[in-house]
Parts: C-alpha cells; sequence; structure tokens
C-alpha cells in the first residue's frame, strides 16, 4: 500500500475499464476504532467474489492507516489510499476513479455488515439489469440506551419505519423498489456507469469553518435519479447495523443536525432555483417557511405524536429553529460572496477541491 497524491478527477478519469464486480468504498476520518469493526465484518464476507475495497482516509491522524494494514490478509484486494482535502466528497470521488468494479457500494466507517452481504448485493445487480440503485436495511446498534424521546423521532410508512435524523431504515423483510431518496450514504450502492451519467455526489460532511460549501450530498444524485425515472430497491439481504454513540442521543446533536439540513436544503433549493446576484439576501421569510413547516409536519403527523408533551413541543420548536438558522445561513453567503456562488452551481464535483484551502 502507497499514499496517495489526489489528482484532478475528470469523468473520463472516472470511466476506467471495469475488471472487478464490486467495489466498496469507506470514506474514513479518524475513526480507527470503529473502522476496526467495520473491516473486521468485510473479513467475513464470501471473497469468491470478484470484489475490492477501499479505504480512503480523509486526514486521519490516528492509526487509520495501521488498522488497515492489519487485514491485508484477511481481505483480497484491500486498497488504502490517502487524501486530506476536507469533507466527505473527497472520500467517495477518489474512492469511484480508482475502483474496478462496476458495482459501486460506499459505505460508512461505522457499520457492521451481514455476513452474506457481498453474495447478496452481487446477485442483486447481476440478476436485474434494470436496477440502478440499492439499499437495504440500516439497524441501530446503540452505544447506550436510547431515551424514551428517539420514538417521536422514527417516522412511520405503509413499508416500514426509517428514522432519517440518525440514518436508520427498515422496511420488514421483503424485497421492494423504493423512492431512490431512501438510498441514504451510510449503505449506498450504484451502478458505476449511472454514478458517472447521474454527474456523482454533491459536497457532504463540510469541516464547520468551511460550511457555506456544504452541499446536499447524494441527495443530488437521488434527486435526479427520481427524474430520470431510474430503478431503486431494497433488498433485506444488504443488511447492515450503523453504530449510533451516546454523542447523537443527545438533543445537542440534533440541533446541530438540523442546522445542517437547513444548509442542505438551502443548497438544492439554489441549484434548482438561484438567487440574483445581491448584496443583501433575498426574502429568507418565504424561502425558509416550507422547510420550517416540514420539521412541523415531520412530528405531527406521527400517530405517537397525537397528544405530545411540552416537552417534545420545546425540542420540535429548538429544531426547526435550528434548520431556519441552517437555511438562512447558506443563504447570506451564496447572497453575498460570489465564490460561494460559483461553488454551489457548479455542474459537477470531479474536479472536487475546496476553495480557500
Amino acid at each position: 500500500m502507497v499514499l496517495f497524491r489526489r489528482p484532478l478527477l475528470s469523468r473520463s478519469a472516472i470511466a476506467k475499464s471495469v475488471k472487478l464486480i464490486i467495489s466498496i468504498i469507506i470514506p474514513t476520518f479518524n475513526r480507527a476504532n470503529q473502522l476496526t469493526v467495520t473491516l473486521a465484518s468485510l473479513a467475513k464476507q464470501d471473497w469468491h467474489i470478484p470484489a475490492e475495497v477501499i479505504v480512503v482516509d480523509n486526514g486521519s491522524t490516528d492509526n487509520t492507516k495501521a488498522v488497515v494494514e492489519q487485514f491485508e490478509t484477511q481481505i483480497p484486494n484491500l486498497i488504502y489510499r490517502y487524501d486530506a482535502m476536507p469533507g466527505l466528497l473527497t472520500g467517495r470521488h477518489h474512492g469511484a476513479a480508482i475502483a474496478r468494479g462496476e458495482i459501486l457500494c460506499f459505505l460508512d466507517d461505522d457499520v457492521i455488515l451481514n455476513q452474506e452481504y457481498l453474495k447478496n448485493l452481487a446477485e442483486t445487480f447481476l440478476n436485474d439489469k434494470n436496477l440502478h440503485l440499492a439499499t437495504g436495511p440500516c439497524l441501530p446498534n446503540y452505544e447506550v440506551d436510547p431515551p424514551q424521546w428517539l420514538a417521536h423521532f422514527w417516522q412511520h410508512s405503509h413499508t416500514g419505519q426509517y428514522c432519517g435524523w440518525l440514518s436508520l431504515l427498515d422496511f420488514g423483510h421483503s424485497e421492494i423498489e423504493v423512492d431512490p431518496n431512501f438510498v441514504w450514504g451510510l449503505n449506498f450502492c450504484i451502478r458505476k456507469k449511472t454514478l458517472i451519467d447521474l454527474g456523482g455526489f454533491h459536497p457532504d460532511c463540510i469541516p464547520d469553518r468551511l460550511q457555506q460549501y456544504q452541499g446536499d450530498g447524494e441527495t443530488g444524485l437521488t434527486l435526479k435519479a427520481i427524474e430520470k425515472g431510474l430503478k431503486a430497491k431494497y433488498i433485506p439481504g444488504l443488511m447492515l447495523y450503523h453504530h449510533v454513540s451516546k454523542q447523537r442521543l443527545t438533543i445537542e446533536y440534533l440541533k446541530k443536525r438540523a442546522f445542517y439540513q437547513g444548509v442542505c436544503n438551502s443548497y438544492t433549493d439554489l441549484r434548482k432555483h438561484p438567487l440574483k446576484t445581491s448584496t443583501k439576501p433575498a426574502s429568507f421569510r418565504n424561502r425558509i417557511r416550507p422547510y420550517y413547516r416540514w420539521i412541523k409536519r415531520l412530528f405531527v403527523a406521527q400517530p405517537t405524536n397525537k397528544n405530545i408533551s411540552p416537552e417534545i413541543k420545546a425540542i420540535i420548536d429548538n429544531l426547526a429553529t435550528a434548520e431556519k438558522s441552517g437555511y438562512h445561513f447558506h443563504q447570506t453567503h451564496f447572497s453575498r460572496e460570489a465564490e460561494v456562488r460559483k461553488w454551489v452551481l457548479k455542474n459537477d464535483y470531479w474536479d472536487y477541491q475546496l476553495p480557500s484551502t
């Protein structure tokens, strides 16, 4: 394994010749302990299937590289790359650039895969040539017992239940077609050609100091998939467990997550309907209000929330305020800074290079 200096990527560079069926891509940053558990679950897969695992280290200062090296003899075709450019998009597009597989599987660095995940992934795409995206159950692996109020953050539908706040998804034990927006980043499987055709991912998980350059991550890609009518499936055999730390089970974390969601919502909106260049923000009140109402509806629409307590109502109000602040923050930077406007309105981010870094 060697260190890798990140090249400027291009559409043609991404579309290299395919030699393997599957490329599993894991971006990671200073999570050596969790990454150990994820790689251990990968080591238990059926490695008769032509596949590779690419770990893209996003500038870690812990022993991430040493952890990957420990699994070299257990995971065939294990590749380590180092790229310190901030943001999750680094790992996603860097991994896609060197991937040799026809099917790309993007995983978080804090998940545990079921032992037949790789086998099920290969069969899913080989048996359905019209399938473009797939995901599976993303079940919780709580570090501590969750608080009672977390029940109000689960949404229910005829297909099952999900908690977007913690990236948890459970649509049961049957294979079903789903809206591509349910293919979330922690368990995101896609044909390589489809990834290229849709223009790749948008910026995601940008450091706080550069939040004005945050984008809507995989959402921008799945929205394009919806427009093109591309088929996506929920496959029970693509099940994983997602580590939910005790820090994520706090109101403070959810407020930060709501602010972040507000920024993402602004980015999505601006790419659809760019504001006119101005030294003043546009009419934020009208533009923010739909997202504020969305948070309200998210809670009050649930059966468990018919008679919510004052405590839960206060949480909802705080999250709505945080999301509104994030939306306003991003719209303000877009209105006032030409560099941010240029960034938000880029055609794609294959040549991912954050401004001001």
